[in-house]
C-alpha cells in the first residue's frame, strides 16, 4: 500500500502552543519511605578479626528490612539505618583487611536492600576509653578510601572517634566531660573533614565544636550552602532531643555560659537550613518529667529545627509516648522533606528542537529541605521510548515547612525525540549511577495517584504530542492521528505539492 509522505513547511511552521493546567491533591495521610530521611533503627557492635565479626550489618542481614516485625513495627517505612562500628578491638592497631572488606560487604547489603545509612565509628560503648590521636588518625585514613567508594549510600557521617559512643564528651585521650575543642579533637576533625565523601556532611554533637572550629557565631547562608567549604560541609547531630539543660548539653556553653543558650539554638536553626540536623532522644529519670511536659512541643521543635532523621527505639519512654499521642505517625509523615504537586501548567505539543515551556507550583510539607545533590527531570514516555530534560531547579533548595517553590523554566526538546505522544513525569532519581536507575532511591511526591512505583516517577497527569522539526518529512499513514490530535484548528500548514492545507484538509494557498 502506498504511503502518503508530506512536508512540513519551514515558512508556516509558527505553532500555537497551548498549555494544559493541572490541579494536584494532596496526600496528608499516607506514610511511606523515601530516600534519605526518616525514622532510623540502629545496627552496631564491635567489629573484630573473626568473619563472623568484621561486619555489623551482614550478621543481621535477615533483618526485616522492607516488612514488619513485632520488635522492628516501623520497619517498613524506612530508609535509614544507624551504623555504630565499635573499633574496640583496634585501638593500638590497624584495621585489618577483613573490617575494611567487611565494611564494604555491609555497605553493599544496603543497597540490595534500598536503605542508606547515618554513619558513626567508635571505640566504646560501655567506658569512655577511646584511642590515640595516632591511632585515631591512621584509623580515619584506612577508612577514607571505602567511604568514598560507598557514598552512595552513605546519608551522613558523624564525627565520631572520640569519647563513649564517639559522642564527644567523656573521653580518656582527649579531655574529659567537656565541648571544648582542644588541639587533638580539632585535629581529629580536620581529619574526618578530609575523609567525608565528597559531597557529603559531616555531623558534629554540638554546636559549638562547628562555632569553635570555624572561629565564629555566623551560621551558613543560601550564599554558602553546597560548597565544598567547612563552613558548608558541617551538620549536626543531637543526641538527646527535648531532654531537660538544654537538651543535655546540646545547646550549653561547656560551663562558661547558659546551659540552653537561645542563641545556639537560633544558629541550629538558621543553618540547618542547608545542612543536615538530626539524632535521637533519650532520658534521665530526674529529667523525665521535663520532656513529658514537652510532648506537645515535638513538631514544633522538629520544624524549627530542621530534623531530617530520628531514631525510632531509643529513649523508649520518649518514643512510646509519641506512638500513644500520635505523634510518631506524624513525625513518620514529616521527618525530612515531604514534597507535593500543588499546580502544573505543561505544553500539550512541542516541535523537536524547539522550547517548551514548563510551570509547577510543589509544596514541601516536611521538615527539612533534601540536602544531598539530587537531579530533577521532566520525562518523556511512551510504549517505545523515553527521553530526560533536565531540570536547572535544585530540588536541595525546595524549602521546608510548607514552603511554596515555583518551576518555572523553559526546556528546549531534543533533536533525537520522535514524533509522537508521550506521558509527562517529574523523576527524582538519586544522584549516583549505581542507584539512580533504582526506583526505591527515587522521590516519590505525597499525592494521590501520582506514583509509579515500578519507574520511580511522578505522574504529572499530561501528555506531549511531539512534531517534527519544520522540513523534515512525516509518515502520514503512521503519524495523522497524532498530528490530526494536536495541530488543529489550522495552527500548523500541511503541504502538499504547491498547494497548503490545515489539518482539517481546507486549502489556503
Amino acid at each position: 500500500m502506498k504511503r502518503l509522505f508530506l512536508l512540513l513547511t519551514a515558512g508556516l511552521l509558527a505553532l500555537t502552543v497551548s498549555a494544559t493546567d493541572i490541579t494536584y491533591k494532596a496526600d496528608d495521610v499516607t506514610v511511606f519511605p523515601n530516600p534519605e530521611r526518616g525514622f532510623t533503627d540502629q545496627l552496631g557492635g564491635d567489629v573484630a578479626l573473626s568473619d563472623s565479626k568484621n561486619h555489623v550489618v551482614k550478621p543481621e542481614e535477615e533483618w526485616y528490612w522492607d516488612e514488619e516485625d513485632e520488635n522492628y513495627p516501623d520497619r517498613k517505612n524506612q530508609s535509614l539505618v544507624m551504623l555504630m562500628y565499635y573499633l574496640k578491638n583496634y585501638k593500638t592497631k590497624d584495621l585489618s583487611d577483613k573490617i575494611l572488606t567487611g565494611f564494604d560487604e555491609d555497605m553493599q547489603i544496603l543497597r540490595n536492600h534500598g536503605f542508606k545509612c547515618v554513619l558513626r565509628f567508635a571505640y566504646d560503648w560501655s567506658s569512655k576509653t577511646d584511642a590515640s590521636l595516632t591511632w585515631a588518625k591512621r584509623h580515619i585514613e584506612q577508612l577514607k578510601p571505602h567511604l568514598e567508594s560507598n557514598k552512595d549510600v552513605i546519608f551522613a557521617l558523624e564525627a565520631g572517634f572520640v569519647g563513649r559512643w564517639g559522642e564527644w564528651y567523656y573521653s580518656s585521650n582527649y579531655g574529659n566531660e567537656t565541648q571544648e575543642l582542644t588541639p587533638d579533637r580539632r585535629t581529629i576533625l580536620q581529619s574526618l573533614i578530609s575523609a567525608c565523601p565528597s559531597g557529603r556532611f559531616l555531623l558534629v554533637r554540638y554546636p559549638l565544636i562547628k562555632l569553635s572550629y570555624l572561629g565564629d557565631e555566623i551560621p551558613l547562608d543560601s550564599a554558602q550552602a553546597y560548597s565544598s567549604s567547612a563552613r558548608a560541609r558541617i551538620g549536626h547531630h543531637n543526641d538527646a532531643f527535648l531532654n531537660a539543660w538544654g537538651n543535655d548539653g546540646t545547646y550549653g556553653r561547656n560551663g562558661d555560659g547558659p546551659d540552653d543558650d537561645p542563641i545556639l539554638r537560633n544558629y541550629i536553626a538558621q543553618e540547618t537550613l542547608y545542612v543536615p540536623n538530626g539524632g535521637e532522644t533519650n532520658v534521665e529519670q530526674n529529667s523525665l518529667a521535663s520532656i513529658v511536659a514537652k510532648y506537645d512541643t515535638t513538631m514544633a521543635e522538629l520544624r524549627r529545627y530542621h530534623w531530617t532523621f530520628c531514631g525510632s527505639q531509643y529513649a523508649e519512654e520518649v518514643t512510646d509516648k509519641w506512638r500513644t499521642n500520635g505523634a510518631f505517625a506524624e513525625m513518620e509523615r514529616v521527618l525530612g522533606y515531604r514534597f507535593q504537586l500543588v499546580t502544573a501548567s505543561l505544553p500539550d505539543s512541542a516541535q523537536v528542537g524547539s522550547s517548551m515551556p514548563v510551570q509547577i507550583c510543589l509544596r514541601n510539607t516536611g521538615c527539612a529541605p533534601l540536602y544531598n545533590e539530587r537531579p530533577a527531570y521532566i520525562v518523556l514516555r511512551n510504549e517505545k521510548d523515553t527521553f530526560r530534560l533536565q531540570l536547572a531547579s535544585d530540588p536541595r533548595r525546595w524549602a521546608p515547612n510548607h514552603a511554596l517553590t515555583t518551576i518555572d523554566e523553559t526546556l528546549t526538546l531534543p533533536d533525537e525525540v520522535p514524533a509522537g505522544t508521550y506521558n509527562l513525569y517529574l523523576y527524582l532519581p538519586d544522584a549516583s549511577d549505581k542507584l539512580a536507575a533504582d526506583p526505591r532511591y527515587a522521590v516519590r511526591f505525597a499525592n494521590e495517584g501520582t506514583w509509579d512505583s515500578i519507574t520511580g516517577m511522578n505522574i504529572l497527569n499530561a501528555s506531549l504530542t511531539v512534531v517534527p522539526a519544520a522540513g523534515e518529512g512525516i509518515d502520514l499513514q503512521k503519524t495523522a492521528p497524532q498530528v490530526h490530535k494536536v495541530l488543529r484548528n489550522g495552527h500548523l500548514l500541511i503541504r502538499k505539492g504547491d498547494a497548503f492545507y490545515t489539518t482539517q484538509g481546507v486549502k489556503l494557498l
